[in-house]
């Protein structure tokens, strides 16, 4: 059974509910919205950090793949996409050059019905190599910031991620 979605516009506003915010409205939800400053924010810094590991071969999404998976002995899919924020789907897709690159592989798993994988010697070797690039790029971030600055923020997106306390 196919069922109809409503929109959530569908509900009666009223019309003060439904004017159309002034340039002057939209430029202060420009300059507080979280969700449009984080998203900036993570362009950015994703941007620069490509940038610098250009050099070693790999993007900033690949290097924290490979940075994730070296603080184990390999993980299961399932904890790494929660870890990551990501859905597996994204996941899978991004474990997709890395493996065609042979910086990971899979291994075996307790849980017979879930996949694992983890560093080989030519992923701990680009990892290796792209250690010294991301500090440089890190330092020069912190710096330019300050480093209570830096704390702040740490602090702040690493308990937006971890507490996850939005209505879904």
């Amino acid at each position: 059974m196919v069922r109809k979605v409503e929109p959530m516009i569908s509900k009666k506003l009223t019309k003060k509910e439904s004017s159309i915010p002034t340039q002057e409205e939209l430029l202060i939800v420009g300059l507080g919205c979280l969700n449009f400053n984080l998203k900036r924010a993570s362009r950015a810094v994703s941007q620069y950090f490509d940038h610098v590991l250009d050099r070693v071969g790999l993007t900033s999404h690949r290097f924290n793949i490979l940075m994730t998976l070296g603080t184990t002995e390999g993980m299961e899919l399932a904890p790494m996409a929660d870890l990551l924020v990501m859905d597996r789907t994204t996941l899978l897709r991004n474990l997709e050059p890395l493996e065609s690159l042979g910086y990971i592989q899979d291994i075996p798993s307790d849980n017979k019905r879930a996949r694992k994988v983890a560093l080989t010697s030519a992923g701990w070797n680009a990892l290796r190599l792209a250690y010294p690039a991301w500090r440089e790029a890190h330092d020069r971030v912190v710096k330019n910031i300050g480093v209570s600055e830096w704390k702040i923020l740490i602090k702040g997106l690493r308990t937006v991620s971890k507490k996850r306390i939005f209505e879904k």
